[in-house]
């Protein structure tokens, strides 16, 4: 299998400081993956990795 078949779409829910439910897509090989590169483009969720409510593979 080579590297690029590993790679899924994951969807990030999270939400921010107010409360609003938001949401984001990042590809990875697997869910902590999706969380590290969501917690890296976001600086809520880099200092409240908390906030995130789901994790989602999309086919």
């Amino acid at each position: 299998m080579s590297p690029l078949q590993m790679i899924n779409r994951y969807l990030v829910r999270y939400r921010d400081l107010s409360g609003a439910t938001l949401e984001g897509c990042v590809y990875a090989s697997d869910a902590m993956e999706a969380r590290d590169l969501a917690r890296e483009f976001t600086a809520e969720l880099r200092q409240r990795p908390n906030l995130i409510r789901a994790i989602l593979r999309v086919h």
